[in-house]
């Protein structure tokens, strides 16, 4: 999946949205999506939790995090988070846009800050939060028989999810909600990647 085919689809998307509002009195969470060629392929920057965190330990995510008093708008977050989580510098992410806000079923909303990142950007592999830095080809998430039904029980029910396994264990819940929103809006309604 080449770099420049996804920047130009998602830029053409009539779904993304360009968050600039002020959010100081907002309680919200914004996680950056990291969107990266190597070797001329795109590719999204995960992370794996550190497991010693109490919240979502050892959980395959996006680096981001909650609004802090200090983030004028949720681009900031995003990028002040994934600066902190993996010392990604925010002038080596151009911010394309922010897919729709979702809500976990821990409660929160998350807005998803869609970035591409320079091609010579180096960040780090591990930090307090975080237990591995790696990233996935868009090609491996955009095929469906990649991933797998998952049923979890949340407060007596049975919720269905799809489930990804990557390198550092199974990619699931809000951050794969987000990867196929991402995919969604990218993809050309008939054809795949």
């Amino acid at each position: 999946m080449n770099i420049d085919k996804v920047v130009a689809q998602f830029l053409l998307s009539p779904n993304i949205r360009h968050q600039h509002a002020d959010i100081r009195t907002l309680k919200q969470s914004a996680v950056l999506i990291p969107i990266i060629a190597i070797e001329e392929q795109a590719q999204l920057i995960l992370c794996k939790r550190s497991p010693e965190l109490a919240s979502h330990p050892s959980q395959i995510c996006f680096p981001g995090g909650k609004v802090e008093q200090q983030d004028v708008t949720l681009v900031n977050t995003a990028l002040r988070e994934t600066a902190e989580e993996i010392h990604l510098a925010t002038n080596e992410a151009q911010v394309l846009g922010t897919l729709p806000a979702m809500h976990t079923l821990s409660g929160y909303q998350i807005t998803p800050v869609v970035a591409n990142i320079n091609s010579t950007a180096s960040w780090s592999t591990q930090s307090d939060e975080v237990a591995h830095t790696f990233v996935v080809p868009l090609a491996a998430l955009a095929n469906t028989s990649n991933w797998q039904q998952l049923t979890l029980r949340y407060r007596g029910k049975d919720i269905n999810l799809e489930g990804f396994m990557t390198p550092h264990g199974l990619l699931w819940g809000a951050t794969a909600k987000i990867i196929q929103q991402l995919l969604k809006t990218i993809q050309p309604q008939d054809r795949h990647w």
